[in-house]
């Protein structure tokens, strides 16, 4: 499956990639229709940058009653987004409710550019480096999308977020607006280490996380998740790390859970973000 993958990147040019996006018309599963809980907790997995569903597949695995989960996963690239949708529209998992939108994550509603044919490290083109590898994408500002998706303070939400080089913009916009205190669970891969740049704003992004009330539980490797999975092991038998600055970059997501002491506060207080009226 791996070699497959490999051999079909390197296969295709900005071109195919453009074919693709030209001849793709099938957008029907990115309506987001919720599961009717009525006065029950209504439970809600987020995860953002799917890959090839693999994340999505360990979470349903890993997780307690995870069939009680409406499950929404975002993936751009055209190419990943069919592996996405193949993984996860298995015979298997017909009984979850699983939504994929192909669309990226982002601080506004716009066309963003978009690095594709990376598999893993697909990414928006922040700095306009390559524009050899890059199509232009439709992006959503996530943190107005979710304060209009969560209707209810009895929602359970569990986010994981692995955008390369651009998740503490999405995560400093939701600070900002209030809305990133609406999940319980954040899994962030912290992505471009090593830049100077992103350093002051990653920092900020962490101590506001701090601040609004999340504790920074462990950190998990994705090697380590796919040995366990592969064995039908269960989440007691994942290694949990302390340090996540000593993991690879790809791969490492850091688990944040909300204190319970200030559960309840943070999930009542109104977003600042302006809605529209539909």
């Amino acid at each position: 499956m791996i070699f497959f993958i490999i051999s079909l990147f390197k296969s295709l040019s900005i071109s195919d990639y453009s074919n693709i996006l030209d001849n793709d018309d099938d957008d029907d599963n990115e309506t987001v229709i919720l599961k009717n809980y009525n006065h029950s907790i209504h439970h809600i997995y987020i995860d953002i940058g799917c890959f090839n569903g693999e994340t999505v597949e360990h979470f349903i695995h890993f997780t307690p009653n995870s069939l009680l989960y409406d499950i929404i996963t975002f993936e751009p690239d055209p190419i990943n987004y069919r592996l996405c949708k193949k993984q996860l529209k298995q015979k298997k998992y017909q009984n979850y409710n699983i939504i994929i939108i192909r669309k990226a994550v982002w601080i506004h509603d716009e066309k963003v550019p978009f690095q594709i044919n990376r598999g893993q490290r697909s990414r928006i083109d922040l700095n306009k480096t390559n524009q050899n590898r890059s199509v232009m994408l439709d992006a959503i500002d996530f943190s107005l999308w979710l304060s209009r998706l969560i209707k209810s303070n009895n929602t359970k939400l569990d986010i994981k977020i692995s955008m390369p080089e651009a998740e503490v913009y999405v995560l400093r916009k939701m600070i900002i607006d209030e809305t990133l205190t609406l999940a319980e669970k954040w899994n962030i891969a912290w992505t471009d280490r090593l830049n100077p740049r992103m350093r002051p704003i990653r920092l900020y992004v962490q101590s506001m996380l701090d601040s609004l009330g999340y504790s920074l539980e462990y950190s998990t490797n994705s090697y380590d998740i796919r040995q366990v999975f592969k064995m039908n092991g269960t989440a007691a038998n994942i290694t949990r790390h302390k340090n996540w600055k000593i993991l690879p970059e790809v791969g490492t997501y850091c688990h944040y859970i909300q204190r319970p002491i200030v559960i309840d506060p943070p999930r009542t207080t109104k977003s600042r973000v302006k809605l529209k009226k539909f």
